[in-house]
C-alpha cells in the first residue's frame, strides 16, 4: 500500500480545524427508522412485527408531528409476493399499503434473504481476464438478481419476475435499496442496472458489522467517515458514490446499529459518545425478529427453511413466551418516547429522518453548474496543497458544492473542451453523470512527459463527447478513461486530471506543463474497506461528501 497522502491528511486536517473553530458546540443528531421485513417462510411472525410496529409508529406520529416520525420497512421480492398471496385472506397487503400512503412509513427493497443464501447470481470471475470482463460478468449477475424470479424455498429460476422488480411492482417504488451485492466497496455495475428500474432510492453504504473480516475494518470506517465529514454539516454516515446517496451504519468510533429492544439506555449512550461537532445519522433498528428468537442455530430462520425445505417452520422451542415479546416492545416504545420526549425537545434541530427525507435534505450530486471562475480559484489552492504529492485529493470543492474526482475530470475536460474549440474558457461548466473508471492501473505513470496547456485541450476536446454520452450499454461509454493519450505520450488519468488542473490555472496554450508521478488513489480509497482488488475500485472516484440543509425537508413538507 503506497504512503498516507500528506495532501489529504493535510486538507482534512484544515477542515477539522475550521469545524472546532467556526461550528457550533453541538450539532443534530437525526434517527434514521428501519426495520428487515424478509421472513417469506415464518409469514405469521413476519406479520405480527407489521401489525406492531406499523401502528405504533402511526400514533406517536399524530401525537408528535414535530418529530417527523417514520421508518423505512424494507422487504424482499419473496416476501412481498407473500403478502400479496396473504392479502384475500387477511387484508395484510392493503394494511401495508395503507400505511405507505399516509407516509407513515416508506418502502425499500433487501435483497440479502432473496431465495436462496448459497442458490444466487453471483459473477463467474474465473473467465474474466480484464477489467472490462469482469465489469461485463457483475453487471450480468446484477440483472439476474434484480429481475430473475426464484422459487420461494429452492431458490431456481422460474418464470415471473423477481427480486426488486418484484417488490415494486406490488408495494411501490422502494425508497431505500440494500442486499443486492456481496461486494463491499464499489459497486458501479450494479447501480448501472439498478438505474434501470429505480433512479431515486438512496443505498445503504458501510455496515457495521465487518463483512469478510477485513484487517483494521473498525478503523478504516472511521477513517473514510473523516474523510467524508469535512464541514459540520456533512455526517460521517452519509456520502455519495457512483451519484447515489449512501447511508452506513457507522462512521464514528461510537456509532453503531441500536436495536429498539435494546432501550432507551443503548440510544442514550451511542448518542453520549458521538462527536458533536457534526451532524450525525444513526440507524435504528425496529421490531428485530431477534425479538421473537432465542439465540441459536434456528437463526436466521430462513437459513434453517434453506437447508432443509421439507421441515422449514420452526420449531416452537425457539421462539421467546408472549412476555419476554411484550417487555422487549416495552423497552423498544421506551427508546421512541426518550427520543421524542427528552432529546428531542432538548436538542433542536434533531428529529427522524427517512430515506426521502435524506434525499430531500442533501442536494444533488449532478445535474448543476460550477463558474470556471470558482473552478480555477479551486484548483489553485488544490494545487499549491498537492505539490509533489502523488495520491490524488479526495474531492474537491467549487462554488460551495463538492465534486468528486469524476465529476472534476468532468468539468476540466469540458472547460479545456472549450478552449480548444474557440479559444476561450466558458463561463461554467455543468455537473453531469459519470463513472469513475473502469480500470485502476497500480502505476503512478511516466515522470519525463512534457505538454503544453494546448495539447491538453486537445486531448480533452476529443474526450468530451464520450464523457457526456450517458447511453445505456453494458459497459458506459461516460467512465472516466484508464489512460489519456496527449502530445504522443501516454499517462494514466490521474496524472492527466493533475495536468488539467494546472491547464486551468494558467491556460496560456503555449505554457508548458511536466506530467508529476501520481497514482489512481486517494487516500479515502485507501481506507476505504473493500471485498475487490484495488485495479477494480473505480467507483472510488465517485465519492464525496454529502452535507445536508435540513430547512430543505421541512421547506418541501410545507
Amino acid at each position: 500500500m503506497k504512503r498516507i497522502s500528506e495532501l489529504n491528511l493535510f486538507l482534512w486536517l484544515l477542515g477539522a480545524g475550521c469545524m472546532a473553530h467556526g461550528a457550533s458546540p453541538t450539532q443534530p443528531v437525526y434517527i434514521y427508522l428501519h426495520s428487515r421485513i424478509s421472513d417469506h417462510v415464518n409469514i405469521e411472525l413476519s406479520e405480527a412485527r407489521l401489525r406492531h410496529v406499523l401502528p405504533l409508529l402511526d400514533r406517536y406520529r399524530k401525537e408528535h408531528p414535530e418529530s417527523h416520525i417514520s421508518a423505512t420497512i424494507l422487504f424482499s421480492g419473496a416476501m412481498s409476493q407473500a403478502l400479496s398471496n396473504r392479502n384475500a385472506e387477511n387484508g395484510i397487503k392493503d394494511f401495508v399499503l395503507d400505511y405507505i400512503s399516509r407516509g407513515v412509513i416508506e418502502a425499500g427493497y433487501d435483497g440479502t434473504d432473496e431465495p436462496t443464501y448459497r442458490l444466487r447470481p453471483l459473477p463467474d470471475l474465473t473467465k474474466a481476464k480484464t477489467a472490462q470482463e469482469r465489469w461485463l460478468a457483475r453487471g450480468d449477475a446484477a440483472e439476474r438478481f434484480l429481475t430473475e424470479s426464484r422459487h420461494p424455498l429452492f431458490g431456481i429460476p422460474q418464470p415471473g419476475i423477481g427480486g426488486l422488480k418484484q417488490m415494486q411492482a406490488i408495494l411501490g417504488e422502494a425508497a431505500c435499496i440494500t442486499g443486492v451485492t456481496p461486494d463491499l466497496g464499489s459497486d458501479p455495475e450494479v447501480v448501472q442496472h439498478l438505474e434501470r428500474y429505480n433512479t431515486k432510492a438512496i443505498m445503504f453504504g458501510i455496515p457495521e458489522i465487518n463483512p469478510a473480516k477485513i484487517p483494521g475494518y473498525g478503523g478504516s470506517t472511521v477513517f473514510f467517515g473523516n474523510h467524508m465529514s469535512p464541514i459540520p454539516e456533512s455526517p460521517p454516515e452519509l456520502y455519495w458514490q457512483d451519484n447515489v446517496l449512501r447511508s452506513s451504519e457507522t462512521g464514528d468510533r461510537a456509532d453503531r446499529v441500536v436495536h429498539g429492544d435494546e432501550g432507551a439506555n443503548a440510544i442514550k449512550d451511542v448518542i453520549g459518545r458521538l462527536d458533536r461537532s457534526k451532524i450525525h445519522v444513526i440507524h435504528v433498528e425496529l421490531v428485530s425478529q431477534r425479538m421473537y428468537l432465542h439465540a441459536g442455530p434456528t437463526y436466521p430462520p430462513l437459513k434453517l427453511a434453506y437447508d432443509d425445505p421439507g421441515h422449514n417452520r420452526l420449531p416452537r422451542t425457539a421462539l421467546h413466551d408472549a412476555d419476554d415479546v411484550n417487555f422487549a416492545y416495552t423497552k423498544e416504545e421506551g427508546l421512541i418516547k426518550w427520543l421524542i420526549e427528552d432529546f428531542f425537545t432538548s436538542n433542536p434541530g434533531s428529529r427522524f429522518v427517512s430515506s426521502t427525507d435524506l434525499k430531500r435534505m442533501t442536494p444533488p450530486s449532478v445535474g448543476f453548474s460550477v463558474s470556471v471562475g470558482g473552478l480555477r480559484s479551486a484548483l489553485g489552492d488544490l494545487l499549491k496543497a498537492w505539490g509533489k504529492d502523488t495520491l490524488l485529493p479526495n474531492y474537491i470543492r467549487v462554488d460551495g458544492r463538492y465534486l468528486s474526482l469524476a465529476d472534476s475530470f468532468l468539468v476540466m475536460t469540458e472547460a479545456l473542451a472549450e478552449l480548444n474549440n474557440t479559444k476561450e474558457l466558458p463561463q461554467s461548466v455543468r455537473v453531469s453523470k459519470v463513472y469513475g473508471p473502469i480500470e485502476m492501473p497500480d502505476d503512478h505513470g511516466p515522470n519525463l512527459v512534457e505538454v503544453t496547456v494546448a495539447s491538453v485541450a486537445r486531448a480533452c476536446a476529443g474526450l468530451v463527447g464520450r464523457l457526456n454520452d450517458s447511453t445505456w450499454e453494458a459497459v458506459p461509454k461516460n467512465a472516466i478513461p484508464s489512460r489519456v493519450a496527449v502530445a504522443g505520450a501516454e499517462v494514466n488519468s490521474a496524472q492527466f486530471l493533475r495536468l488539467m488542473a494546472e491547464a486551468l490555472v494558467s491556460p496560456s496554450p503555449e505554457t508548458k506543463l511536466q506530467a508529476k508521478m501520481t497514482y489512481m488513489y486517494s487516500t479515502a480509497a485507501y481506507t476505504f474497506p473493500t471485498t475487490r482488488r484495488l485495479e477494480d475500485e473505480g467507483g472510488m472516484w465517485t465519492i464525496k461528501p454529502a452535507p445536508l440543509d435540513a430547512g430543505q425537508a421541512l421547506r418541501t413538507e410545507r
